[in-house]
């Protein structure tokens, strides 16, 4: 929902905002046995809130790619949904998210929905953009 409707009074430019990061998001639907469900459908099916403005499911689709093969998923997660039960999580009510960087390394783990801001603003300086890299006036602006 945060990636597809308008928040408070603010438009939401999370999507441009991800794209502008080089973020992809997998979202994963688990089961209760920990198995990855139909993720595609449950997200097209998505409808308005109250409190959901200008909701748009397509909003994001530059931005989202769904699982191709869910036994292997569910695989790749047995290990991380083990470690965030051990740590208190309620992984079915709350989620959670797993921050992958390019080169597959685990950047970060947490419960819950992704704090969009601070993803992005890590991505930021992780690719440079902020400390003025090589080749950044070409992919972001400047003089």
């Amino acid at each position: 929902r945060s990636l597809n409707s308008d928040q408070l009074s603010d438009e939401n430019r999370i999507p441009e905002a991800l794209s502008d990061v080089d973020v992809l998001v997998v979202p994963i639907l688990l089961n209760e046995n920990d198995g990855v469900a139909d993720t595609r459908r449950a997200w097209v099916e998505a409808v308005a809130e109250e409190g959901d403005r200008n909701f748009d499911i397509t909003r994001s689709d530059d931005v989202v790619a769904f699982p191709q093969g869910n036994a292997a998923w569910a695989d790749y997660l047995k290990d991380e949904l083990e470690t965030a039960r051990g740590q208190g999580f309620d992984v079915l009510d709350k989620g959670f998210t797993i921050t992958v960087k390019k080169n597959g390394r685990i950047l970060r783990r947490a419960t819950g929905q992704p704090q969009w801001g601070g993803l992005i603003g890590t991505m930021e300086v992780m690719d440079g953009s902020k400390f003025g890299m090589p080749g950044d006036d070409e992919k972001y602006g400047g003089n």
